[in-house]
């Protein structure tokens, strides 16, 4: 199973305030860099990363394909991290960990996620290795123009 791992340090931003700007479900399209949606008639900017909750939104792939996904909080350790995990979507299985703690000058924000592919290595070499690497290096670009404070 593969795993990916982007790490950044968010300048002038205490953990809090990194954990804080993760838990607040109107920051995820935001950082996203391809479309996303939740399903059924739930306002994004209403929701909040709790353990045991459970979403599902639509994620527009490569901007054209969609996929549905149905993910549960199933881990918060408040400043620390938390963890979601896919129940349902477009891969065989996803296992997300937000970290966040405390580096010089600021915040370390890691994604840490462990994935597999419908189709298996192949799958994963040929498309999903790349594509998930697209995606979290855009996710942490956004969250450090998103969170970039003056010094």
């Amino acid at each position: 199973m593969p795993i990916l791992e982007r790490a950044t340090i968010i300048p002038n931003c205490t953990p809090e305030e990194v954990f804080e700007f993760c838990l607040d479900g109107a920051n995820f399209p935001k950082i996203f860099p391809e479309p996303v949606r939740p399903v059924a008639k739930l306002d994004i900017a209403d929701l909040r990363i709790e353990q045991g909750r459970e979403f599902r939104f639509w994620h527009w792939m490569f901007w054209c394909i969609p996929a549905r996904w149905r993910v549960r909080i199933v881990e918060v350790r408040p400043n620390r991290h938390f963890i979601d995990e896919m129940l349902d979507g477009p891969l065989k299985s996803f296992r997300h960990q937000h970290i966040v703690a405390a580096a010089p000058g600021g915040t370390l924000y890691t994604d840490r996620v462990a994935y597999s592919a419908i189709g298996g290595r192949l799958v994963e070499k040929l498309f999903v290795d790349r594509y998930m690497a697209r995606i979290f290096d855009a996710r942490h670009r956004n969250m450090l123009a998103l969170l970039k404070k003056p010094q």
